[in-house]
C-alpha cells in the first residue's frame, strides 16, 4: 500500500470516529443511550442494519466461502437475511416495540419464562462473539497481505481500531453507532464495487471465469457458478441452500444488535421499510463479495487458508488510490459491527442479567453506567475464536455453530411468535435443540462415524427447526390435558395476532405480568414507555401508494430475488 492507500484509509476512518466520539452524544439515561429515545428514520436504520450485518468478515470470509461453495452463498445473502429482516419487522419486532421493550431476550422472558431469557442472552453473546473473531481475523489478513504489515503489528492495528470503536461506542450509544454505520456504509458499498467492477472487467465477465475455471477442472464451473452446485457427500443442494437460507433468517430473528436499531425506530412504518432498505443495499454489494470467490478461485487454485482469497484478489488487480479505497471499505465494515455489537450485547448483559438479576432498584444512571462499562469487555471476548479460524476458512465454522446453537433459538422465538404453545415449553425446546446441535458438533469433531444426516452442519439447519418445534408442541399438548389451555392473559401482546390492544392497555398489562419484577427499575422503564405511532406522517384515505407501502416492496422484493436464484442461477 502507498502513502496515498493508508492516507485514504486513515482519513476515512479516524474521520467517521471523531465525529461519533466528539459531535453525537448520550444524554445519561438508558432510554437514550440504548434505544436513541426512538427517534430513527427508516433510511438510517436501514443502512445501519446493513453496516452492522455486512462486517470485514462479509468480505474476506464471504470471499472464502464462495471458493469453497461457490455462489450458493447468494441464497443465504439475498433471501435468507431479507426474510430474516422482513419476519423480524412485520412479525417479531411489534410485540417488543409496542410493549416498551428493550431486547428480545426480555420478550422471551414474558414469552416463555426467565431460563429461556438468560439461554438467549448467552446464545447471543456466543454468536457474536465469534463474529467479533471473523472481524479481528479479517483485518488481519488484510493488512498483512495487502498492506504487508508484519503480523505483530498487524494485530496490533486490529486492537487499535477495537479500542477506537469501543470509544464512540461508550460516548454516544445507538444513536452514535446508527450515525456512523451509515457513514461507514458509503465506503463499504463503493469499496465492493471497486474492487468487483475492476475483476469482472479484467477477467472478461461470466464466459471468462466460466472458461478459467473449466481449463483448471471442467467440473467448477457447475460446482462455483450455480445456486445448487455446491452438494457435499451425502447432503442434496436443496438442503444446503435450505441451511443457508435459514442461517441468516436465525441471524436477523435473534440477534439484539439487529432488533435494537430496529427497536430504535421513530414508528412502525419506519422499522418495516429500514428492512426493505437493508435488503436491497445488502444484495447488491455481497454480489460482488461473493462472486470474489469464484474469481479468486479461478486465479489462486490451490489456496490452503481459502479466507485469503479476497486479499489476495485486492493485491493482484487495484493500483495505488483503489486499494487504499477498498481497504477503508473494508475497515468502515469493521468498526460498523464493532459499535452494533457493544451496544447491542451491552444491552442484553444490562437489562436481562445485571438488573434481573443481580442489582435490581438501582437508579437508570446507574445502569447506563454499567452498559458503558461492558462494552469493553465485550470486545474482547472475539479475540477467544481467533485460533479456531485457520484452514476450513471462517464461514464453514460460522455455518457449523450457527446451526447448532442459533436456529434452536430462532425456532423458540418463531414458535413463541406465531402459535400459543404454553409458557414452560420455551427452555424445553430450545434445551433439546442445543443438546441435538452439540452432539452433532462433537461426533463429527471426534469422527465417531455417525451418519451424516446427523452430523452434517447442513442437515442441522433442517433437525434443529423440527426438534425444538417438535419437542414445544408434544410439551404443549400434554400441559394442555393437565392444566388446561393456555389462558388468554399470558399472551396479550406477545404474540402476532390480528387483533389491536390498545397501547396503555397493553403497556399496564405487560409491565404488571411479571411478579419477579414488581418496584424494579425494569418494571419502571415498562411502565414510562410511552406509545409510538404506526406512521410518522398521515395516511390518506386512499392508502400509501406502492413506493411508501413496505408490505408490496418485500413481496416486489421476494419475487424477483426468487426468480435469479431458482431459475437464473440454480
Amino acid at each position: 500500500m502507498t502513502s496515498l492507500d493508508w492516507a485514504l484509509v486513515v482519513v476515512i476512518n479516524l474521520g467517521i470516529v471523531i465525529y461519533g466520539v466528539w459531535v453525537i452524544r448520550s444524554k445519561e439515561e438508558s432510554f437514550d443511550y440504548f434505544l436513541a429515545a426512538k427517534t430513527l428514520p427508516w433510511w438510517a436504520i436501514g443502512l445501519s442494519a446493513f453496516g452492522t450485518a455486512v462486517d470485514t468478515g462479509d468480505y474476506v470470509a464471504v470471499a472464502g466461502g464462495a471458493y469453497r461453495f461457490g455462489i450458493s452463498q447468494l441464497a443465504f445473502w439475498w433471501l435468507g437475511l431479507a426474510v430474516g429482516w422482513f419476519v423480524l419487522s412485520f412479525f417479531v419486532m411489534k410485540a417488543m416495540y409496542r410493549t416498551g421493550m428493550y431486547t428480545n431476550a426480555e420478550w422471551l422472558e414474558f414469552r416463555f419464562g426467565p431460563a429461556t431469557r438468560v439461554l438467549a442472552v448467552f446464545i447471543n453473546i456466543q454468536s457474536r462473539t465469534n463474529v467479533l473473531g471473523n472481524i479481528y481475523f479479517s483485518i488481519f489478513l488484510v493488512l498483512n497481505i495487502v498492506a504487508g504489515i508484519s503480523p505483530a503489528w498487524s494485530w496490533v492495528v486490529v486492537v487499535l481500531v477495537a479500542l477506537t470503536a469501543i470509544a464512540y461506542i461508550v460516548t454516544g450509544g445507538l444513536r452514535s453507532d446508527v450515525i456512523t454505520d451509515v457513514m461507514q456504509a458509503v465506503p463499504m458499498v463503493i469499496g465492493s464495487f471497486v474492487l468487483g467492477g475492476v475483476v469482472w472487467w479484467n477477467v472478461g465477465g461470466w464466459s471468462g471465469l466460466s472458461a478459467k475455471l473449466g481449463a483448471i477442472d471442467p467440473k467448477l464451473p457447475a460446482q462455483l457458478l450455480h445456486v445448487g452446485g455446491y452438494s457435499p457427500g451425502g447432503v442434496p443442494p436443496t438442503v444446503v441452500v435450505f441451511g443457508m437460507v435459514i442461517a441468516l433468517i436465525a441471524y436477523a430473528t435473534i440477534n439484539q444488535y439487529e432488533a435494537i436499531r430496529f427497536l430504535g425506530a421513530r414508528s412502525e412504518w419506519d422499522y418495516k421499510m429500514a428492512a426493505v432498505v437493508a435488503s436491497v443495499v445488502t444484495s447488491a454489494t455481497l454480489w460482488f463479495n461473493i462472486t470474489m470467490g469464484p474469481l479468486a478461485k479461478a486465479d489462486f487454485p490451490d489456496l490452503k487458508i481459502v479466507d485469503q482469497a479476497y486479499p489476495l484478489m485486492i493485491t493482484k488487480y487495484l493500483p495505488a488510490g483503489l486499494i487504499g479505497i477498498v481497504v477503508a471499505g473494508l475497515v468502515a465494515a469493521g468498526y460498523s459491527t464493532f459499535d452494533s455489537i457493544g451496544i447491542g450485547i451491552s444491552s442484553l448483559v444490562v437489562r436481562d442479567l445485571y438488573a434481573r438479576f443481580i442489582v435490581k432498584h438501582a437508579t437508570d444512571a446507574h445502569y447506563t453506567l454499567v452498559g458503558k462499562i461492558s462494552v469493553p469487555f465485550i470486545i474482547a471476548l472475539g479475540f477467544i475464536y481467533v485460533p479456531f479460524l485457520g484452514a476450513p476458512g471462517m464461514f464453514a465454522f460460522y455455518i457449523r455453530l450457527a446451526g447448532a446453537i442459533s436456529v434452536p433459538l430462532m425456532t423458540v422465538m418463531l414458535m413463541g411468535v406465531f402459535t400459543r404453545v404454553h409458557r414452560a415449553t420455551g427452555t424445553l425446546g430450545l434445551v433439546a435443540g442445543l443438546l441435538y446441535g452439540v452432539s452433532a458438533i462433537v461426533a463429527d469433531f471426534n469422527k465417531w462415524g455417525w451418519p451424516t444426516w446427523y452430523v452434517s452442519p447442513w442437515w442441522a439447519y433442517v433437525w434443529n427447526i423440527v426438534i425444538p418445534a417438535s419437542v414445544m408442541v408434544v410439551a404443549s399438548a400434554i400441559i394442555d390435558r393437565v392444566r388446561g389451555p393456555v389462558r388468554e392473559e399470558e399472551l396479550l401482546g406477545l404474540v402476532f395476532t390480528g387483533r389491536e390492544v390498545p397501547p396503555a392497555q397493553l403497556r399496564d398489562s405487560i409491565a404488571r405480568r411479571l411478579k419477579a419484577l414488581e418496584g424494579t427499575w425494569l418494571q419502571k422503564t415498562l411502565q414510562e414507555a410511552r406509545p409510538m405511532p404506526k406512521y410518522p406522517f398521515p395516511v390518506p384515505a386512499e392508502g400509501l401508494p406502492w413506493y411508501k407501502s413496505p408490505e408490496r416492496l418485500t413481496w416486489g422484493y421476494i419475487v424477483v430475488v426468487c426468480f435469479f436464484l431458482f431459475f437464473i442461477f440454480w
